[in-house]
This record gives structure tokens, C-alpha cells and sequence, in this order.
């Protein structure tokens, strides 16, 4: 994985053993734009905003970024997915997260 704690960057495909329903879960966690290459040899690049199994078909819900588009794909219709768009939340949660941890041991300290 590229960035330490975040999945931008990452390129399953350099990974041995890694299920598509994995995938799909881990890009409905990432808080920015993935790359989907589709069996077809298609790519969707969007915002995976949901998935599940209506039917008994599992499948992803993507808005695609160029158009806006809700597309969904099945899960056999996925080769990989690519985290190929900024995590929104990557850059600063280690910092907030060490801001918070700093002002707890200050008030702790004050108290007693």
C-alpha cells in the first residue's frame, strides 16, 4: 500500500490471493475515487458508494466521475480495483488523531 494507514496508491493487482469481495470492501471503506477495471476491459473510475448482494448477485455501486452516473457491476463482472484517487481523509487523520491524544494527556496532567 502507498501511504502508511491509507489505501491511495495501492494496485491490488501486484498482490497474490486477494478476492474481489475484498476489494469491494476495502474501496466502500476508502473515502476517495477508485479505479474499477471491469472483465470487459473497461475502467469506471468513481466513488464506490455501496454494495451488496440484491438477488443473490453480489454487486458494487459506483458514481462515476466523469459523468455522475450510478453504475452497477456485478462482482463477477470485476478484474480488480485500483485506489487511484486522493484519500480525503488520509493526510490529516494521523494529525487530528495526535492533537487529540495531546490535549487528553494536557487535561489528565491538569487535573491531577
Amino acid at each position: 500500500m502507498a501511504q502508511e494507514g491509507s489505501l491511495q496508491g495501492w494496485d491490488p493487482s501486484d498482490v497474490d490471493g486477494v478476492l474481489i469481495a475484498e476489494l469491494v470492501d476495502y474501496a466502500f471503506a476508502y473515502r476517495g475515487d477508485i479505479s474499477l477495471e471491469a472483465v470487459d476491459g473497461r475502467t469506471i473510475v468513481g466513488y464506490l458508494f455501496n454494495r451488496g448482494a440484491a438477488g443473490g448477485t453480489p454487486f458494487a455501486e459506483v458514481i462515476e466521475a466523469a459523468t455522475g452516473a450510478r453504475l452497477r457491476v456485478p462482482y463477477a463482472q470485476i478484474r480488480t480495483i485500483r485506489f487511484t484517487g486522493r484519500d480525503a481523509a488520509a493526510s490529516h487523520s494521523g494529525e487530528a488523531r495526535q492533537r487529540r491524544h495531546n490535549a487528553s494527556t494536557k487535561a489528565t496532567r491538569t487535573r491531577g
